[in-house]
């Protein structure tokens, strides 16, 4: 038996291998016709479960007797309703887009212009933390374009390694940023003085208080953190939780000057150093919940800097 069994399986396999290498016009009129015969007893099985499904959960009936000529018509109604509700979606999708360019609007030799790009992959072969966005050299993108989000916003630079159609930035907050020069503008004042400046850091002045100038290094997580000095006076700059930092980093391309990085997270005492006090700055933007961001692209005749 067990020899008959091989030997029906055998020849039941190259009936198969032969009837597969047949071509698909010639397996057309038979394989059809086996094929109704091999669901027949299947049919009224599937009907009658089909029949208990309509009576044990019937389909609703939106229109429930009415007219054949004004169902029809509600029908193309509810239609309409669709086909509208999914333009005014698309209709938003654009101004949002619309929205994340409106706010890069160059002068007339401002020597970059704005690129929209989506981000489509997020460290994939590469050092989790990079992002991988949908546009490279074909659209004038190179390596050390800015990457910004809502207007000044700053996320990224562009990394080397991109092709024609793809690009990888290095966030902010990322270690392979390196160390960044940025200036501290204090919030709610009235204006702003230079750095260094003793206006409202004497004790009982009522103008605004100084910028600041330091150098952060990315933690990872949105954080950089930096070290501030004691100025020759022998007081401490006036740095609060909640003032803006922005780049001012000469390494950084003029494009990428004056963007936000994000805000004083806190402040607190140094325990080497009892003369310097650390900074936590946490990013604005979040690198890892971006879908689109606006690469600031070079011009041609545009601009220098080596990142």
């Amino acid at each position: 038996m067990l020899v008959s069994s091989r030997r029906i399986l055998g020849a039941v396999l190259g009936i198969a291998a032969v009837l597969s290498a047949l071509p698909q016009s010639a397996q057309a009129p038979w394989s059809s016709g086996l094929a109704a015969a091999v669901r027949a007893p299947l049919s009224p099985a599937v009907s009658g479960l089909a029949w208990v499904r309509d009576r044990v959960r019937a389909p609703d009936d939106p229109y429930p007797n009415l007219p054949e000529e004004l169902r029809a018509a509600r029908e193309d109604r509810d239609r309409l309703r669709g086909e509208l509700d999914a333009a005014q979606l698309r209709v938003g999708q654009l101004e949002r887009e619309l929205g994340e360019l409106s706010g890069y609007r160059p002068g007339e030799r401002a020597g970059w212009r704005p690129r929209l790009a989506s981000v489509v992959e997020r460290g994939g072969g590469r050092p989790a933390g990079l992002l991988g966005i949908d546009v490279g050299s074909a659209q004038g993108v190179s390596q050390g374009d800015p990457v910004v989000v809502g207007g000044n916003q700053l996320v990224g630079v562009v990394a080397a390694g991109g092709d024609a159609s793809h690009s990888w930035v290095i966030p902010v907050d990322d270690r392979r940023a390196g160390r960044i020069d940025a200036v501290l503008h204090p919030s709610g004042s009235a204006g702003l003085a230079p750095a260094g400046a003793r206006t409202g850091n004497a004790p009982g002045s009522t103008g605004p208080r100084p910028t600041v100038l330091v150098q952060l290094v990315p933690q990872g997580g949105r954080t950089l953190v930096g070290e501030l000095e004691t100025g020759p006076d022998g007081r401490a700059a006036d740095v609060r939780p909640g003032d803006s930092v922005l780049l001012s980093d000469a390494t950084w391309r003029p494009a990428a000057q004056g963007m936000r990085i994000g805000l004083v997270e806190s402040v607190g005492a140094l325990d080497s150093n009892p003369l310097r006090r650390r900074i936590t700055v946490r990013m604005e933007a979040d690198p890892a919940r971006l879908g689109r961001v606006v690469v600031k692209v070079q011009d041609a005749a545009g601009e220098g800097g080596s990142r």
